[in-house]
């Protein structure tokens, strides 16, 4: 079985997980594996600098040597602490790529549209969490940003919340959008609220409305997502339609197998393939 892409997320510094991605991508003779955030471990920016400078980078570097290894995109997630972007852009491997904020190149003419940023949620960690309309009541707003010296300092979204928004992420992606639209994959942290996507337990959608908003105006043909970890558990689903745009939610359980999918450039809807669930029903 072989497949042009591998898309994973929320692999939180688990050891295992990473190395079965890329076990899963010799497997497949996959052409691109594509990391949607959530890249490191929970923890301090110590603690992650050393999970990226001790054990990814060294992983990654001695797997892009490999014969036949694809090219790796990557964003950061809501769990990232924004202060080690620098370190990965920064490490020398030319074919780890960036993705964040940009509509880049992708594989066979196609476009990949990138983006980190998740409404404002319940965790301190704010580097990555913008403002939009209908938060809910869980919705922290204070809380600790980091900055490129390495360091954090605290930070509140009260009296800010319309200086970053996802609207604005949005519309800064929506200028780079490419002229070809029906070619085109997005790698979204956060998924679009109301779907299969981003689920809580109680089936309570907490997803982007903004996200949503945007999914529907440009309508690209695949929508990767993780953040909402169980959202495939509870609505039974790791995929759901917005329109022509099929949504995707790649997330982990931790003490599963990795959970991520697989699919053909040539008809990325139609051979969507979950490592644990198996092709789309």
């Amino acid at each position: 079985m072989n497949a042009d892409v591998l898309y994973t997320s929320d692999l939180h510094g688990s050891e295992p997980h990473y190395l079965e991605t890329l076990e899963w991508a010799r497997r497949l003779h996959a052409r691109a594996i594509l990391l949607g955030g959530d890249l490191a471990p929970h923890g301090s920016i110590g603690d992650q600098r050393l999970f990226y400078e001790s054990f990814l980078l060294p992983l990654l570097r001695a797997y892009l040597e490999e014969e036949g290894s694809a090219d790796i995109w990557w964003i950061m997630g809501n769990d990232d602490w924004a202060a080690h972007v620098q370190l990965l852009e920064k490490s020398g491997l030319p074919r780890l790529r960036h993705a964040h904020g940009r509509v880049v190149p992708f594989l066979d003419g196609w476009s990949l549209a990138g983006l980190a940023c998740v409404p404002v949620s319940p965790f301190a960690l704010k580097d990555w969490e913008r403002w939009e309309e209908g938060l809910g009541p869980a919705t922290r707003w204070n809380g600790f940003k980091s900055d490129a010296t390495g360091t954090s300092h605290p930070f509140s979204f009260v009296g800010h919340e319309r200086d970053a928004t996802m609207a604005g992420e949005f519309a800064a992606l929506e200028r780079a959008w490419p002229a070809d639209e029906s070619r085109v994959l997005c790698m979204f942290h956060g998924p679009p609220h109301g779907t299969a996507c981003d689920q809580l337990h109680g089936r309570v959608h907490v997803g982007s409305r903004e996200t949503r908003r945007f999914l529907e105006r440009r309508l690209p043909t695949l929508s990767l997502h993780g953040h909402i970890h169980e959202s495939p558990a509870v609505s039974g689903r790791f995929a759901d339609p917005i329109g022509p745009t099929l949504c995707v939610n790649a997330g982990q359980s931790p003490k599963a197998p990795l959970a991520a999918v697989s699919f053909s450039m040539a008809d990325p809807a139609g051979s969507l393939t979950h490592t644990l669930l198996g092709p789309m029903r």
